[in-house]
């Protein structure tokens, strides 16, 4: 008889991701910068998804110590159902998230500024990720019977593993930008910004605003609508980079501030103005969004959006 038992294994990899698991209620889920505030856990549904990873730690636990087939059989059933769920509630977590931020509008000045910057941490990631790893695990109970077929697996995950590493790295690689691509991507998406202004397309031209602006006035639709007053009585002419003063990449992510300036028409009288401006990217330099300092200084801007870079102090 086989000593190899796929079972155990499967309890074995299961019990300690369970047990990870129950206390991702002590996890971040969602960061509001502005406030300061982190929303863990424990402040919302945290407390069932743990009490779901209890249960599948308890049933694994229980499973490890029990050598009938059809117990097992029915522990495995049970284990992916309650992964099913928990990941099911994880992914519907992150998506109705994105959703919400997305689509955000409100009239309260001070649930505008609240909400500006909020971003998702860790805990609805992992949730989700060990969800899965649930599944996949319980899963393959009923299909590895013998050791080799384990190894097989193993090795061809670390295969494929491998394989996507090195194809990942190679595609990296060679969609990286140069610094004249780089620089004509932030030219064009600048002309695109102004075309917008110019020709008064205002739901256009959010879509080049950095999120945190739109969000800290009550989201897209506000700043579409004081867009829309604010050049009722005035045209804008033209508008064009000056200069770019400073740039800083970490990864894909690429910041420069840099020196704007548009020609208004005001009663057909011409005024340039020009004032310092953000330029954010966060895929290497592909596409670009902006943020207007007006009269505000460095410690302002970084306290409207904590993500600019130190470096482009000014």
């Amino acid at each position: 008889m086989s000593l190899f038992n796929f079972s155990k294994i499967k309890n074995i990899i299961l019990i300690p991701l369970t047990f990870v698991g129950v206390f991702t209620l002590f996890l971040p889920w969602i960061v509001y910068p502005r406030l300061d505030m982190t929303i863990k856990g424990y402040d919302g549904d945290g407390w069932l998804v743990s009490i779901l990873f209890f249960l599948a730690l308890l049933l694994n636990t229980y499973l490890f110590f029990k050598t009938k087939t059809i117990i097992n059989r029915v522990g495995n059933i049970l284990t992916f159902f309650l992964g099913l769920v928990i990941f099911s509630l994880g992914i519907y977590k992150i998506f109705a998230f994105y959703e919400d931020v997305n689509s955000f509008q409100s009239n309260d000045p001070i649930t505008s500024y609240a909400g500006a910057g909020v971003y998702l941490a860790s805990g609805l990631y992992i949730i989700s990720i060990i969800g899965f790893l649930m599944l996949v695990v319980s899963s393959l109970g009923g299909y590895i019977k013998k050791k080799k077929h384990l190894i097989l697996l193993f090795g061809l995950m670390l295969l494929s593993s491998l394989g996507s590493y090195l194809i990942f790295n190679q595609t990296k690689n060679s969609n990286q930008l140069d610094k004249v691509e780089i620089q004509e991507n932030l030219d064009t998406a600048f002309a695109q910004m102004s075309n917008s202004l110019i020709s008064g397309k205002s739901d256009q031209f959010v879509e080049y605003v950095h999120p945190i602006l739109y969000q800290s006035i009550g989201g897209k639709g506000k700043l579409i609508e004081l867009m829309s007053k604010l050049y009722e009585d005035v045209n804008v002419k033209s508008g064009k980079i000056n200069k770019v003063f400073k740039t800083k990449t970490e990864g894909d992510v690429i910041q420069a501030l840099l020196m704007q300036s548009f020609t208004f028409v005001t009663r057909g009288q011409e005024t340039v103005s020009s004032t310092k401006s953000f330029a954010f990217s966060y895929d290497g330099g592909r596409s670009w969004i902006f943020a207007g300092i007006e009269n505000r200084s460095y410690d302002e801007m970084k306290k409207i959006i904590p993500e600019i870079f130190d470096e482009l102090r000014y």
